[in-house]
C-alpha cells in the first residue's frame, strides 16, 4: 500500500498544488550508497523499476559530483519525481476547502468512548470545557494518528488490530552558508535497524537545509517533542558521510516530531494499515492506523479511496 499510495499520492498532490497556489517544486533526490552498500542500493533501483517508477536512474561518484559538488558517495540513485512543498499551506488550503463543506471541527477535544448502536456508532467527546458530548453516526473514519490504534480498540478487539509504537526523529538545522547549496534532496541508504530512512538532507521553498529525521522508538506514548542537544554530534557524524566540508559549528537544533509505527517483535517495516472493518463485523467504520511516511505524500490518494468505499456502499 504504501508504494501504491506513495506513488498515486504524489501525482493527486502536485496536481492540488498547482491549483490551489501551494508552493511546490520537484526537485529530485538521489539516495547515496557508500562501497559497501552499493549492492542494497541496486536492489532499491530494481524495486523502484519493479513498481513501474520513472525517472530513475544510476549514478557513478563523479556523476554525484556532478549533481551535487557537495556531495559525495560511491553509488547514487537519482529518483526525479521527488519534490517538496509547503506542507502548512497544503494543511490550511485543505481546511479551507473542508469549511465550504460545512463540517465540523470540535478543537481540542478527547474521544472517552465508542459504543456500537443500531444504525452506527456513538462517539463520547470531552470538550475543553469538560462538558461531555455524544455524536451518532453511520460512518466513523478512524484517522487519529498517534493514538488511532487505542481508538480503534474502543469498538474492536484488541487482537483483531495492529499496535502503535511512538518513534520520535530529530531535526537540525544547517546555518545560513548552506544556504541554496544544493538542488536536489539527499538521502543516506535506508536505516534498517530503526525502520527509518536515515538522517538526510532536505531543504525548504526559502533554500535553507536542514538535517533528520533520525529515529528513537519511545518506551511509552508520551508527546515529548523537546529536543535533545546532545545528539548534534551524531547529526553530525551522520551527515559528514555524505557531505564535504560540514562543521560541527554548522549544526543547531531545529524540532521534533513523532510518527506512529505498528509494532512488531522484529521492529522491522511495516505497511500502512487501512481498512473498512465491515468484514470483521463493523460496517461503516475505517481504520487508518500507521500512516507513517510517506503518508503525507499518500493522503489525497487515501482520501480518495476511503470516500470511494462510503459512496460505493
Amino acid at each position: 500500500m504504501k508504494s501504491k499510495y506513495c506513488i498515486q499520492g504524489r501525482k493527486l498532490l502536485s496536481s492540488y498544488c498547482a491549483t490551489h497556489g501551494i508552493f511546490h517544486k520537484q526537485c529530485g533526490k538521489i539516495i547515496i550508497a557508500n562501497e559497501s552498500q552499493e549492492n542494497d542500493l541496486m536492489d532499491l533501483f530494481q524495486l523502484g523499476k519493479s513498481k513501474n517508477m520513472a525517472g530513475l536512474s544510476l549514478l557513478t561518484k563523479d556523476e554525484i559530483s556532478h549533481h551535487e559538488p557537495r556531495i559525495m558517495g560511491s553509488l547514487g540513485l537519482k529518483i526525479d519525481s521527488t519534490g517538496i512543498l509547503d506542507a502548512h499551506a497544503l494543511m490550511n488550503s485543505f481546511y479551507q476547502d473542508s469549511q465550504t463543506l460545512d463540517h465540523d471541527y470540535l478543537y481540542k477535544s478527547t474521544v472517552l468512548d465508542c459504543t456500537i448502536i443500531s444504525n452506527g456508532y456513538e462517539i463520547t467527546i470531552q470538550s475543553p470545557a469538560s462538558e461531555l458530548e455524544k455524536v451518532r453516526s453511520k460512518w466513523v473514519i478512524n484517522a487519529a494518528g498517534l493514538n488511532s490504534d487505542l481508538i480503534s480498540q474502543m469498538i474492536l478487539p484488541k487482537n483483531k488490530l495492529p499496535e502503535l509504537i511512538y518513534s520520535k526523529g530529530y531535526y537540525f538545522s544547517l546555518s545560513s552558508r548552506w544556504k541554496d547549496k544544493f538542488s536536489h534532496l539527499i538521502y543516506p541508504m535506508p536505516d534498517k535497524e530503526h525502520r527509518s530512512l536515515g538522517v538526510h538532507l532536505s531543504f525548504d521553498q526559502t533554500g535553507t537545509s536542514k538535517l533528520g529525521p533520525d529515529a528513537h522508538f519511545l518506551e511509552n506514548r508520551i508527546e515529548d517533542y523537546s529536543m535533545d542537544e546532545s545528539l548534534l554530534n551524531h547529526f553530525f557524524e551522520e551527515a559528514s558521510k555524505y557531505i564535504i566540508g560540514l562543521n560541527k559549528e554548522d549544526l543547531s537544533p531545529d524540532f521534533s516530531g513523532i510518527r506512529p509505527k505498528i509494532k512488531n517483535d522484529a521492529l522491522s517495516f511495516e505497511d500502512f494499515y487501512i481498512a473498512h472493518e465491515s468484514e470483521k463485523g463493523f460496517p461503516g467504520w475505517i481504520n487508518l492506523i500507521g500512516i507513517d511516511s510517506p503518508g503525507l505524500t499518500s493522503a489525497i490518494a487515501i482520501g480518495e479511496d476511503v470516500a470511494a468505499w462510503i459512496y460505493e456502499s
